[in-house]
């Protein structure tokens, strides 16, 4: 039988931290540099939010007799939104998110650019205290969809500027864990073997 007490016993279970991380975006793969010394680093050094990506399964519903069936048909990828801290060198944070989608979509004639030209990709790394990569995502054709307004005011005394970025991609991957390659998940009757004496 299960031990409530062990089950809540926290000295066997370490939370993965949320606020260590890093965001590595590319810009678009024929002009990765569009703001002249910002490079992915520095730009990642200024992420101050990220979000891991989502995916959700669209179904339809099948019904021959009886209760009605979802049956999934495809996967969809959820938008993710980043927070850029805005520094006092000309905001060039959100002057690359701005030539970004310049490139994409010109101002004047409002022409758009080739797909496989506007797309970047997004790198995100979940770490723990030692550094060490927790979870891994590659954002594949990534590009943004809105660079958020910003609000200024005379009442905010000490605060900065921050630019958020919601990006849309075609898919996203995860990097293989050392679990995963030595031959899949636990099962439970492992998680039981910790917890029953």
């Amino acid at each position: 039988m299960i031990d409530i007490g062990e089950i809540t016993d926290l000295t066997r279970f370490h939370p993965a931290p949320t606020n260590r991380y890093v965001a590595t975006v590319t810009g678009p793969r024929n002009r990765p540099s569009l703001i002249p010394g910002l490079d992915t680093r520095t730009l990642a050094i200024r992420c101050e939010s990220a979000e891991l990506p989502g995916k959700s399964v669209p179904t339809s519903d099948s019904r021959l007799y009886g209760p009605i069936r979802k049956i999934p048909y495809n996967l969809s990828f959820i938008d993710s939104t980043f927070t850029f801290a805005c520094s006092n060198d000309e905001m060039i944070e959100k002057r690359f998110f701005d030539r970004w989608v310049e490139y994409m979509i010109d101002n004047d004639t409002f022409d758009v650019e080739y797909y496989d030209n506007l797309v970047g990709k997004i790198n995100l790394k979940v770490l723990n205290e030692q550094n060490s990569v927790l979870y891994e995502v590659d954002y594949i054709d990534a590009f943004p969809i809105n660079v958020s307004a910003i609000s200024l005011g005379y009442a905010q005394n000490g605060e900065y500027a921050k630019v958020s970025v919601t990006f849309s991609y075609r898919k996203w991957t995860r990097k293989v864990s050392t679990i995963e390659s030595a031959g899949g998940f636990r099962d439970s009757s492992d998680f039981e073997s910790e917890i029953l004496p």
